[in-house]
């Protein structure tokens, strides 16, 4: 039995509409990119809510009206006299002229029952092939629309492609679209193959800002490490076509003959790939050579120079009068010494260095709390002989079956906790009188 999620139609639905629900784009946005009408947009993600894949599935219409066949002949003289006409305008045309009104479908149908609905457009504009003449000259990148791959859920690519040699520099599945994807995998290609002359990338706002040059993480990064980025022009897609080639046979080629349990999983099955493809794969456009074979022969630009240090955004930040800073929500301490200081904060990831002029004063994860680090104190007792545990002045009865062994109390705020120090699961929680057993839990 056929999968609903292998139809076309509803892959593509069910891109833009996972976006909406993800909050990544509003209905207006995904209907631009869509290429449809906000109504048809909205009706969508209203069908999925309701429905779930299923209300993606196109309606059935019922059986249509027949058409009188002197309006047939109308429209095939409308077509006919001006055959870059479309048929919304062939329908305002039988409407406005003749007072005939028809649904923009059935002129279509009509058209196509007569072998008329090509359209012709007046004038063919003829494009040329380019092509860098050595590696590293120009790389190419860009992130592939939105799938859903079943077993991971919706993921972007993004990928460098070096332009003479059509060479996979580097390539990931991400849950995301941002301008850290793309510098990460940068950060990665530049390691390993050194730096190219130019980044050719479309104009979306990881790459370029609206208010024009030189305003992104990403233009700024590309500077530093001397490399010049070139925009594609919009409503040029031909300028792209080497990456979207790729996009298109990766969808072909890997994507269907794998079923993947997780991300890790995908992108470890998509080096393999982009392993083949590089050293095996037969390319048309290189008289039949893999790409490997053109990948050769140069000297890479090494980098110069700290990555981090090139890959990180810059701020400053005031020391407070506590001994910390507050960078993006978060709290960081600092030397004393530089209270009322201001410091340079610079962040990659997860990962964030606090300078003072130019020395480091420490290295953070910020994924942990250290606001909460600073506020924990612990303290280590040995259990008495009558059980008990004295701590500030007061005495905590543990129990007389724990005498002689350590334990630690740590404050946390203003709440008392004693841990067994040999790894014993009993928690005890130490009020103001008599330590009370909350739980049995293996976690602290």
């Amino acid at each position: 039995m056929k999968n609903i999620l292998d139809d076309k139609t509803i892959q593509y639905r069910l891109k833009y509409v996972l976006q909406i629900e993800d909050k990544d784009r509003t209905i207006a946005q995904a209907a631009r990119d869509a290429g449809v009408a906000w109504r048809t947009m909205k009706r969508w993600h209203t069908n999925f809510r309701k429905e779930g894949v299923k209300g993606l599935l196109n309606k059935s219409r019922g059986r249509s009206q027949p058409v009188d066949e002197e309006v047939k002949r109308k429209v095939i003289e409308y077509k006919i006299s001006k055959r870059s006409r479309s048929g919304r305008k062939i329908r305002d045309l039988l409407k406005k002229n003749d007072g005939v009104i028809i649904d923009r479908q059935t002129v279509w149908r009509i058209l196509k029952d007569a072998g008329e609905n090509k359209r012709v457009k007046k004038n063919v504009k003829v494009y040329h092939d380019f092509e860098r003449e050595h590696p590293n000259s120009l790389w190419q990148t860009g992130f592939m629309d939105a799938i859903v791959i079943e077993g991971v859920g919706l993921v972007y690519l993004i990928l460098y492609l070096d332009d003479h040699s059509r060479h996979i520099i580097d390539g990931r599945f991400e849950k995301d679209r941002t301008v850290y994807r793309a510098l990460s995998l940068l950060w990665n290609c530049v390691e390993k193959d050194g730096l190219p002359l130019q980044i050719y990338c479309d104009q979306g706002k990881q790459f370029k800002s609206h208010l024009g040059k030189g305003f992104t993480h990403f233009e700024n990064v590309c500077n530093r490490l001397g490399i010049e980025p070139i925009f594609a022009s919009r409503g040029y897609p031909e300028g792209k076509g080497k990456i979207e080639r790729i996009f298109g046979f990766i969808q072909d080629d890997f994507l269907p003959e794998y079923h993947f349990s997780d991300l890790n999983d995908l992108n470890c099955k998509f080096q393999d790939w982009v392993k083949w493809y590089n050293e095996e794969h037969e390319h048309s456009s290189l008289g039949g050579n893999h790409p490997d074979s053109r990948y050769t022969g140069f000297i890479p630009r090494k980098i110069e120079g700290d990555l981090f240090e090139i890959f990180s955004k810059h701020f400053e930040r005031k020391v407070r009068k506590n001994a910390t800073i507050s960078f993006k929500g978060d709290i960081y301490p600092v030397d004393p010494r530089y209270i009322k200081d201001k410091v340079e904060v610079k962040s990659f990831g997860h990962e964030v260095r606090i300078y003072a002029q130019s020395l480091l004063l420490g290295k953070y994860d910020s994924r942990i709390d250290y606001h909460e680090k600073m506020l924990r104190r612990v303290y280590t007792r040995v259990v008495k002989q009558d059980g008990i545990v004295k701590f500030r002045n007061v005495r905590y009865p543990i129990g007389e079956q724990f005498k002689g062994q350590k334990v630690e109390i740590v404050v946390i705020r203003d709440q008392l906790r004693a841990f067994l120090s040999s790894n014993r699961l009993l928690i005890f929680k130490l009020g103001e009188s008599d330590a009370v057993v909350v739980k049995i839990d293996s976690t602290f």
